[in-house]
């Protein structure tokens, strides 16, 4: 199984050898873009998100933060890799996303540090957050639920 990083490396190789500036991939519950700009390359990886209920695997991964039945209408935010889950930007920085908050599709809410690199997680949905799982710091697995989001179609 290819790594994230040789992922993202294989990536930027196909875009310099095709003169691309911008692609995207999505393989099972990560999206990986990553973007050519005057100064380099910038990159996301993003979890798509799932209904819990269709996910029991991960439930009973995390059974602590199984969702009660009425969450049925419910979104769960996942990691899409393994690292250090941070709330914030940057250290003493506000949080990326708060319980009320509304997020859209591009809506960054955490950064997950892997092997020396900052991820920008996104949101992939519209709602509003209604529980955050993680506490800042904490070390997160590929797939663990890191947010509560109840959907929505009211605009951000």
């Amino acid at each position: 199984m290819m790594s994230i990083i040789d992922k993202v490396k294989q990536l930027i190789s196909i875009m310099n050898e095709n003169d691309l500036s911008e692609i995207e991939i999505q393989e099972d519950v990560t999206k990986i873009r990553i973007k050519k700009s005057e100064v380099g390359y910038t990159h996301t990886i993003s979890p798509v998100t799932v209904p819990s209920l269709l996910h029991p695997k991960l439930e009973q991964a995390h059974p602590s933060q199984a969702l009660p039945k009425e969450s049925e209408n419910f979104v769960e935010i996942i990691s899409p890799m393994v690292g250090t889950f941070y709330r914030a930007s940057a250290p003493g920085a506000d949080p990326c996303v708060n319980v009320g908050d509304f997020v859209n599709e591009e809506t960054v809410v955490c950064i997950i540090e892997a092997m020396k690199i900052m991820n920008e997680v996104k949101a992939e949905t519209v709602g509003e957050i209604i529980d955050v799982y993680v506490n800042d710091g904490e070390a997160v697995e590929f797939g663990q639920p890191l947010f509560r989001v109840k959907p929505s179609t009211k605009a951000t």
